[in-house]
């Protein structure tokens, strides 16, 4: 059997899921697993390519996706209804704000079944910020908040190759995935309410993207550099970090010691705070060749026990029911930090045209960011991007609208 998964913890995936997989070969000496690992745009062509070439043994039985994948790798007949393998499979034993990116648009039929989830919230060191203002939860209750405390560390911390912000995009760039929680507290969003148009080009989407952009422009984050190159938090070399894993990674031990961290909601604006909610699911694919042996390591993988621990082991978070329970009231500081993050967060709509639109956007953002390091940006620029990637996006609502 052949899984195709993302790189859920870099260059620690595969050992990270050989550590998972250890107990259930245990448990099925009879099923043997090759993973892969695969990175987004290439899982993305692989999986069309599948649709094209037919069976064959480089086609995935198991696969991970994207929430916001399901709408159209279901429409295309990509990955199987998995109510025809398991009538008695349902989302209902995922948070409520995962159960409707389980199915195919306009049926209750699941077709993946979400695995770990991250959430969108800003960490910083407690130690360096205490050093420009005695209370800094009260820094990062609005955006402008944000940006004078990165102006006041820039200033203050004199340290080789340091920024305020650590970027947490594994590429050094950005995507709207990052984007979003800025473009949701100015009211904007990728989409009109009743999912027909794009609203991309919209002002109070474009202000949101200015807000996450100005974190570059004013040299605040690295832009377009690796991060190994540059150093972490942990290592001092930056102070803040937005990022959707949970911050026992972010803030492991560094070369100063143990890091004191808070974690406080995304800085808000007019519309307060609001984070961004993925989960990344597990689908079994239409042309692979061993189904069930595929749907015995999805119902594994899902079940309670193995969210929890393999979401330890990524410091991601669990999204069944009783495995987010259990993380959540595990301590009462988590419960006052996640429960109003998750309550406050949003996901990316799981229409057939999402995966495509994000795929856009991130296009036209990489364009962006090339002209920011060559000091060319300008907000121009950005409506000019925006209004060609809103015109591709509704020609492609107006095919494939749900």
């Amino acid at each position: 059997m052949i899984f195709w998964m993302l790189p859920n913890s870099g260059l620690q995936s595969v050992a990270d899921m050989k550590t998972m997989l250890t107990e259930f070969s245990a448990e099925h000496p009879d099923i043997a697993v090759e993973v892969r690992v695969l990175a987004r745009r290439a899982l993305w062509t692989r999986m069309f390519l599948s649709q094209r070439e037919g069976v064959d043994d480089t086609v995935a039985d198991l696969v991970q996706i994207p929430h916001y994948w399901t709408a159209l790798f279901s429409r295309l007949g990509v990955i199987t209804d998995l109510n025809d393998l398991d009538p008695a499979l349902s989302a209902n034993e995922c948070i409520a704000p995962l159960q409707p990116h389980c199915f195919m648009p306009g049926t209750q039929r699941v077709h993946s079944v979400p695995w770990w989830m991250d959430v969108s919230a800003l960490h910083y060191r407690v130690d360096h910020l205490q050093q420009i203002d005695s209370n800094p939860d009260a820094l990062f209750t609005k955006w402008d908040g944000l940006l004078s405390a990165c102006e006041a560390l820039a200033r203050n911390r004199r340290v080789h190759n340091y920024y305020p912000m650590e970027n947490a995009n594994a590429r050094g760039s950005f995507t709207i995935r990052e984007m979003l929680p800025c473009i949701l507290n100015r009211g904007g969003d990728l989409f009109s309410q009743d999912l027909s148009r794009a609203s991309v080009h919209r002002e109070e989407c474009l202000r949101g993207m200015e807000d996450y952009l100005a974190l570059f422009r004013k040299g605040f984050m690295p832009l377009l550099r690796e991060r190994g190159s540059l150093g972490t938090v942990a290592e001092g070399k930056a102070s803040i970090v937005i990022s959707r894993r949970q911050s026992e990674s972010i803030f492991a031990m560094g070369t100063e010691g143990e890091v004191p961290v808070r974690t406080v909601p995304v800085p808000g604006e007019l519309f307060g705070s609001n984070s961004y909610l993925s989960s990344y699911n597990l689908a079994i694919m239409r042309e692979g060749t061993a189904q069930q042996e595929a749907l015995t390591l999805l119902k594994w993988l899902t079940s309670n026990s193995r969210q929890q621990k393999y979401a330890r082991l990524i410091d991601a978070f669990p999204c069944s029911n009783a495995a987010f329970e259990g993380f959540i009231f595990s301590s009462r500081e988590r419960l006052s930090t996640y429960a109003a993050i998750v309550g406050s967060a949003r996901t990316l709509p799981n229409i057939t045209v999402c995966g495509t639109a994000v795929k856009i956007l991130d296009e036209a953002l990489g364009r962006l960011a090339s002209e920011i390091v060559k000091n060319r940006y300008s907000s121009s620029l950005l409506m000019q991007e925006m209004v060609k990637a809103q015109v591709e996006m509704d020609y492609l609502l107006s095919l494939y609208g749900d």
